[in-house]
């Protein structure tokens, strides 16, 4: 399981920063297979919070992409240009 801590949305593609890795990672959007739209619990302290969690399956990676609204800065913007990306380029969206 790859965590991104950074995205920065481009024309092309998406550069991730990734939790525990030195150098940014580059993905064409041509190159999503899939993206999953989904809400995990996370522990915080003593209790339990949701967070609103994108999952990305990339062509050729084995492991899958999350990018969580606890961890990147303007989720909701990222989410809603992914969204508008994966409309571009006819990418199986699954919301749960």
């Amino acid at each position: 399981m790859l965590k991104a801590v950074d995205v920065n949305l481009e024309a092309g593609e998406m550069v991730l920063k990734l939790e525990k890795d030195i150098s940014p990672k580059k993905i064409e959007y041509s190159k999503l297979e899939r993206l999953e739209v989904v809400k995990e619990p996370v522990r915080r302290l003593l209790r339990t919070v949701e967070v609103k969690v994108i999952k990305l399956h990339v062509r050729g990676w084995e492991e899958t992409v999350f990018i969580s609204s606890n961890k990147v800065g303007d989720y909701d913007y990222i989410e809603q240009y992914l969204m508008k990306i994966a409309e571009k380029y006819a990418i199986a969206v699954d919301h749960q």
